[in-house]
């Protein structure tokens, strides 16, 4: 294999090494009797942002494109650009995951690992070009988060979420490896390359039965990744499953795959360009059905983090619609609504992780037992008499 190609993949290849030597060496620590088995998670906080961080850099400075045998897995320009991208939310979404992270008075150190290996699957989706690389780095992803999912163990809550996504996510990788089977007995490869041009030649008559299998199979892997986006109506799960997972766990599920993964569709959009009048009308529809739902779901919810969920459920319809159009211009508002989308999504989760940490402070001073699971708890929020100033600096946040 050519070094060079070895070099565009440097991000990826130190991204997995330092894993490895992180959990080695933490586990070393936690195990160590000497130290009396310490609680390292402030530790742990900043070494993943240092490796991110670092990570960020050698994909800033990454000049050279590479692509192994066949296009399985392509470096380039635009692929570079979304990482970078990527990277930069983990960064923004670490900063809040640590603090609901401690909030919740979770104490495992693996949730940091779990966390990075994540961020290696997104990477590796970015520069897939083939339907077969692409299904194992969406199962690393999957696997990373059903363990997310259901990390508080003391919570059956968390555990019926982890059940939940692992059942309907099992569920859904069949129908992306029906789909990618459809289409290999078809066309006899699974390269993004190779489909786009085959796809651009008509079929003679004797073989045009093959057109009906290769538009099934193509609507099986756009529901796959309909599902991943929780797009109406593949978005049953997300609402348990986001509810009932750790606050921490829940801020990177509505955050940080989202980008990763409407680029991995857009990709898939333009290898099967000649067939837009087939994935066009599934689009719209999943689109339309999104906004509909998730706008019309939310007002009925009562729980906050449902309330969330919904409305993301509703934002992604907007760019699922735009995306029924494939055209230069609706790409270029796509990835400037996902860059919005991501930001403001991690400003309303970091509020309310903020709002939650605040109201846990508020409760130890009050002496009661009382959270912020309801969009009804947000309407008691007052400053306290006669110590006015002591409950309004642990609302701040300060110290008295």
């Amino acid at each position: 294999m050519d070094i060079l190609v070895l070099k565009s993949f440097i991000p990826e290849i130190f991204l997995s090494l330092i894993i490895l030597a992180q959990l080695l060496f933490n586990t070393h620590i936690t195990n160590n009797l000497n130290f009396n088995f310490p609680t390292i998670n402030k530790e742990l906080f900043i070494q993943t942002f240092f490796i991110l961080f670092c990570l960020f850099l050698l994909l800033l400075n990454l000049k050279i494109e590479g692509f192994f045998t066949n296009f399985l897995l392509c470096n380039e320009e635009g692929g570079r650009s979304i990482k970078l991208l990527f990277i930069l939310c983990s960064l923004f979404v670490l900063t809040y995951v640590v603090k609901s992270f401690s909030v919740q008075k979770l104490n495992f150190f693996e949730f940091f690992y779990i966390f990075l290996f994540s961020i290696l699957s997104l990477l590796l989706l970015v520069s897939t070009h083939d339907l077969l690389s692409s299904y194992l780095a969406l199962e690393m992803q999957a696997l990373c988060f059903y363990i997310l999912a259901s990390f508080k163990r003391n919570s059956a809550f968390s555990t019926e979420a982890g059940l939940k996504y692992f059942v309907s996510g099992s569920f859904i990788s069949c129908i992306f490896l029906l789909g990618a089977s459809l289409i290999y007995g078809s066309l006899g490869t699974l390269n993004f390359n190779s489909l786009n041009q085959l796809l651009s030649f008509k079929f003679e008559q004797e073989l045009d039965y093959l057109t009906y299998f290769i538009v099934f199979g193509s609507s099986c892997i756009i529901s796959t990744l309909l599902f991943k986006i929780s797009a109406a109506p593949f978005h049953f799960w997300s609402p348990d499953v986001y509810e009932g997972a750790p606050l921490s766990s829940t801020t990177i599920f509505s955050v940080l795959p989202k980008v990763v993964l409407f680029s991995f569709l857009i990709n898939w959009i333009n290898t099967i360009s000649t067939l837009s009048c087939f994935s066009s009308n599934i689009l719209i529809f999943s689109g339309v059905l999104s906004v509909c739902i998730g706008t019309f779901f939310a007002l009925r919810q009562k729980r906050m983090k449902r309330f969330i969920i919904y409305s993301s459920i509703a934002q992604v319809g907007f760019p699922v619609i735009a995306m029924s159009f494939p055209f230069l211009n609706s790409f270029i508002s796509i990835y400037f609504f996902l860059i919005v989308y991501t930001l403001t999504s991690i400003l309303v989760w970091g509020h309310y992780t903020l709002a939650y940490t605040c109201q846990q402070k508020l409760n130890s001073f009050l002496k009661q037992d009382s959270s912020l699971l309801f969009i009804s708890s947000f309407g008691y929020l007052r400053i306290f008499k006669p110590n006015a100033m002591l409950s309004y600096t642990l609302i701040c946040g300060y110290k008295a």
